[in-house]
């Protein structure tokens, strides 16, 4: 807090200096930014994966024998890549490293596991899901008269879903307004409370002065050891509105009590 005006009648505090707010401000405006680079590179970079089988017929002059033949393409924008598959014999659940399942296809001499789980997405793929697949990966190999079977997995969604609600709630943050500087006016009797958003749109609230019974001022110790600063304006109608600080405020909260009147004690 910083005390920006002082006379007998008005005391103005500012509860940030301006490089806070200019850092703050930066911060908020840049989340929706964030939420749309998001989605922007779920479209571009995120893989999309189609598994594609088929029962191959091989002759030879020992034996004749139908096996399964697959293609697992992974392909973006920028890139595809197709690996063949020979012999595909069974699929199994394979565990990721948050211990999640994915799809494991096992051929001849090699597994092969499906695509990784999406990165901005907590595991690998839903279990429901993985054993659907499962389910239809075996019943295609037991059936040789079925003719392809196609597994798609179009993983943009994981950075849409991440995306949108990050834009959504950075445009809400924007819009947000928060408390930024506290007027007390004994000319008038009102305390004035300015609160402003990012786009320095600005409401001021106003309260009685008689109404304020105490400014309280306590430190606190947070889980890592890092100091806490919080202010507290009490009013005698047991409403309370609070603002947190990274520096100790005692002094300033000293001289709004003082100013106001009000007997002076800090706790903490």
């Amino acid at each position: 807090m910083l005390i920006t005006k002082h006379t007998n009648q008005v005391l103005k505090v500012d509860l940030q200096n301006w490089h806070g707010r200019f850092w703050d401000i930066f911060q908020i405006r840049a989340i929706p930014i964030v939420g749309v680079l998001i989605i922007i590179y779920g479209i571009i970079f995120s893989p999309r994966v189609h598994l594609s089988c088929n029962h191959v017929t091989v002759d030879s002059s020992i034996y004749h024998q139908t096996q399964v033949v697959c293609n697992l393409t992974e392909s973006n924008m920028l890139d595809e890549k197709i690996t063949q598959i020979e012999h595909l014999q069974k699929a199994r659940e394979g565990y990721c490293p948050e211990d999640d399942v994915r799809v494991v296809l096992i051929a001849k001499r090699k597994k092969i596991p499906l695509p990784k789980k999406i990165p901005l997405t907590k595991g690998c793929y839903r279990k429901s899901v993985v054993s659907q697949q499962i389910a239809e990966i075996k019943e295609f190999i037991n059936n040789p008269g079925e003719a392809t079977l196609n597994i798609d997995e179009d993983h943009r969604w994981g950075y849409f879903l991440v995306g949108l609600a990050t834009t959504i709630f950075g445009i809400f943050i924007v819009f947000c307004k928060s408390l930024t500087s506290c007027a007390f006016d004994k000319s008038s009797g009102r305390l004035y409370l300015e609160y402003q958003n990012s786009l320095s749109q600005l409401t001021v609230r106003e309260k009685s002065l008689d109404n304020i019974h105490k400014i309280n001022f306590t430190e606190s110790t947070e889980g890592e050891g890092k100091e806490c600063y919080h202010t507290e304006i009490v009013f005698k109608s047991d409403e309370i509105i609070s603002f947190r600080s990274v520096k100790d405020d005692s002094e300033i909260v000293q001289a709004i009590n003082q100013f106001l009147g009000i007997d002076d004690s800090v706790d903490s």
